[in-house]
């Protein structure tokens, strides 16, 4: 059995061939396959979160929150601003102003 150099690119080959009505439907389709479920989190878990979040008002730090949203994942960085406990929202800013729920929030750092 011999080898050979060429490294086979799978189904990379047939996209060029591809009518723009399939890249679309191809694109839907692996946005679906990729969503996931919101994880159960602990009340432990947000009060450390919380504790995390009040550490960063006080001392002016910026925090990376990772957020759920649609069942896909994204990143916010920012200073938090302030905690609005009975809304159970966090308002964070960088370069705008966003409220985020505490339910989007899957971590903190």
């Amino acid at each position: 059995m011999s080898q050979t150099r060429y490294k086979d690119r799978g189904e990379l080959k047939w996209i060029p061939f591809l009518m723009p009505e399939h890249v679309a439907l191809l694109k839907k389709y692996y946005a679906h396959v990729q969503k996931i479920e919101l994880p159960d989190l602990d009340e432990q878990l947000l009060y450390l979160w919380q504790t995390e979040l009040e550490r960063a008002i006080r001392e002016g730090d910026a925090v990376e929150l990772t957020l759920f949203d649609n069942g896909m994942t994204h990143t916010v960085r920012g200073y938090v601003h302030a905690i609005y406990y009975a809304e159970r929202e966090v308002e964070l800013f960088d370069t705008e102003v966003l409220r985020i729920p505490f339910g989007q929030i899957l971590s903190v750092r």
